[in-house]
């Protein structure tokens, strides 16, 4: 293929539905490849309309953003990659790289980052970005001026051993998890999560603070929230964040409950860094094993990622 049969454009609201389609189809062609996911192309249509209704919302309102770039890549009328970033305060996040299985290795995620991320990053303006851990994301990505901070895991478990394994946890205590309403827990989010990542997602959690529901554990005496975690009305578990790293357990787990007992799905999935260890510790303990590893890479230091938890689904920090 050369150069010459691609065209680039600026992405909009009508290729929303069409560039999510290709991520899904991308995301799933990669899993079959690492040997995580089998090849079925009857239920393939399915599972992304599936992943539509649980995501839309959440997808339309990061296009929506300020300063976001979003650049398709075409060849002819077919659509073969594209790439999302989104800014929040003094950080661009890196919302989506997708290239389609067929046109891998032909230099399109490359040419793609250089139109949305020109130049190198600054000390006023750093840039963030979540990798699969393979070689090649990990070099292409560097050649934009982020390296990996930490890594990012996809933990998985079997809903019905998890909630084998917790009926077993009869000396656990009551963790003390209430919920927040939208206002407040966006407030405590915007009050929390600089303190871990670096930088400031406001107009995020006003919108989670809309879509989802927040749990909490309070200290009472001074009346602030000692961790945060949001939960989707489809079973997503995340962000999530903490005061300290151990405090972070009991909204988690509270939020894995919820969900294996309202929505029943039939695995339970959450991330997590390799620096949460108060964390992994409680779900390596319980059965859950990395299903997908991958990185978080970045241009300056993030501060507190042993206390906080990455979205889900994956598309932001």
């Amino acid at each position: 293929m050369s150069s010459a049969e691609l065209s680039f454009r600026e992405g909009g609201a009508a290729d929303v539905r069409a560039t999510f389609e290709l991520s899904q189809r991308a995301l799933h062609a990669a899993a079959v490849r690492q040997g995580i996911a089998e090849s079925d192309p009857a239920a393939e249509q399915q599972r992304i309309e599936s992943a539509w209704e649980a995501e839309r919302g959440l997808v339309e309102f990061l296009v929506a953003q300020p300063g976001t770039r979003y650049m398709v890549c075409e060849e002819g009328d077919e659509l073969v990659g594209y790439a999302r970033i989104v800014r929040f305060g003094e950080m661009e996040e890196l919302n989506e790289l997708m290239i389609g299985a067929a046109h891998r290795h032909h230099g399109i995620g490359h040419a793609l980052l250089e139109r949305c991320w020109p130049g190198d990053p600054t000390p006023e303006l750093g840039r963030v970005a979540v990798a699969l851990g393979t070689p090649d994301n990990l070099t292409l990505y560097s050649q934009f001026g982020v390296m990996p901070a930490t890594g990012h895991w996809h933990m998985s478990q079997p809903t019905e051993r998890y909630l084998e394994q917790r009926s077993l946890e009869i000396d656990a205590p009551d963790p003390g998890v209430s919920m927040l309403e939208g206002d407040h827990a966006a407030k405590e989010w915007k009050r929390l999560e600089p303190l871990a990542i670096g930088h400031a997602r406001s107009e995020l959690h006003d919108f989670f603070g809309r879509d989802r529901v927040c749990l909490a554990t309070m200290d009472p005496a001074e009346g602030r929230a000692t961790a945060l975690c949001w939960v989707g009305s489809k079973g997503e578990i995340g962000p999530a964040v903490a005061e300290t790293p151990e405090a972070l357990v009991p909204v988690i787990f509270t939020a894995l409950d919820r969900v294996a007992k309202i929505h029943e799905p039939e695995t339970l999935r959450v991330f997590c860094t390799t620096i949460s260890w108060w964390l992994l510790r409680r779900l390596r303990g319980l059965g859950f094993h990395v299903f997908w590893p991958g990185w978080v890479m970045c241009s300056v230091p993030l501060p507190g990622l042993d206390r906080y938890v990455p979205s889900m689904p994956p598309r932001l920090l």
